[in-house]
């Protein structure tokens, strides 16, 4: 597998969840659905990752970015345990699937981080999980992994540029993301927690370029009260030709069962 030297930007603050990120690292290869990237796929799309923001002394996180990219998720993993979840795409774009995504705490470091491994899809759309994404972490790796894909998706179905989505999407996280009260089920039993939502592009001066992507929806679901605090990803892009009609494209990751290992 090729690697591909790139900086982290904050936005997916991977380097947030796990403070040894190291300069090079194998990333995703493939699109959502398992096809292989051709060189220059790679090159426009992968590359650098980015300038690194400069951060003022007097900077401080909103509420949404700490719950999304600083918040300790796995500080209430008191045991190694798996947590399993499931990916599904649906939607009228293109054709859809289901995939698993498979997360185990192998160890309880002194500090408070863990150690685990990771599962991110099977088979051919199996994604790329380096030893530094599961290594010493407080954040649950699943969110860097899935927006990752997802900017290299945008990239992908609108003939655009990821470091442009990946932009949107921080600079939407900073002054337009909503974090509410929320209650969600998770077997059979009801949860409180808190849900952070935004639509990145609503506001972008190059909407017309991808019009029929523009109003994407991102939702994140999170409850202290369930191992690894992520319960639900939820990304969705409506059909606006048409009224109360089958989505553009849905993607869901939901946490379906908990494990003691």
């Amino acid at each position: 597998m090729k690697h591909i030297t790139y900086i982290f930007i904050s936005i997916f603050c991977l380097g947030l969840m796990n403070n040894n990120i190291s300069a090079e690292e194998e990333i995703v290869t493939t699109t959502r659905g398992g096809t292989p990237l051709t060189e220059e796929e790679l090159e426009s799309r992968i590359g650098r990752f980015g300038e690194v923001d400069e951060i003022p002394e007097d900077f401080q996180f909103n509420p949404a970015e700490i719950g999304l990219w600083h918040a300790n998720h796995l500080g209430n993993v008191k045991e190694p345990l798996s947590l399993y979840y499931e990916f599904v795409k649906s939607g009228t774009f293109e054709e859809g699937f289901t995939d698993s995504v498979y997360l185990k705490i192998l160890e309880l470091n002194k500090d408070g981080t863990k150690n685990a491994s990771m599962e991110f899809f099977t088979a051919e759309r199996k994604q790329v999980v380096t030893p530094e994404n599961v290594s010493n972490i407080s954040g649950n790796p699943a969110i860097g992994i899935f927006m990752q894909g997802d900017v290299y998706e945008m990239n992908r179905i609108t003939d655009g540029h990821w470091r442009h989505f990946q932009k949107s999407i921080k600079v939407s996280l900073r002054n337009d993301a909503v974090l509410e009260p929320t209650t969600f089920k998770f077997n059979g039993k009801e949860y409180k927690g808190e849900k952070i939502y935004f639509s990145p592009y609503l506001n972008d001066p190059h909407r017309r370029d991808f019009e029929k992507f523009a109003d994407k929806y991102y939702e994140f679901i999170f409850s202290d009260d369930i191992p690894g605090s992520l319960y639900q990803i939820t990304t969705i892009i409506h059909d606006r030709s048409k009224e109360n009609g089958e989505p553009l494209i849905l993607e869901t990751l939901t946490l379906i069962d908990v494990k003691s290992s």
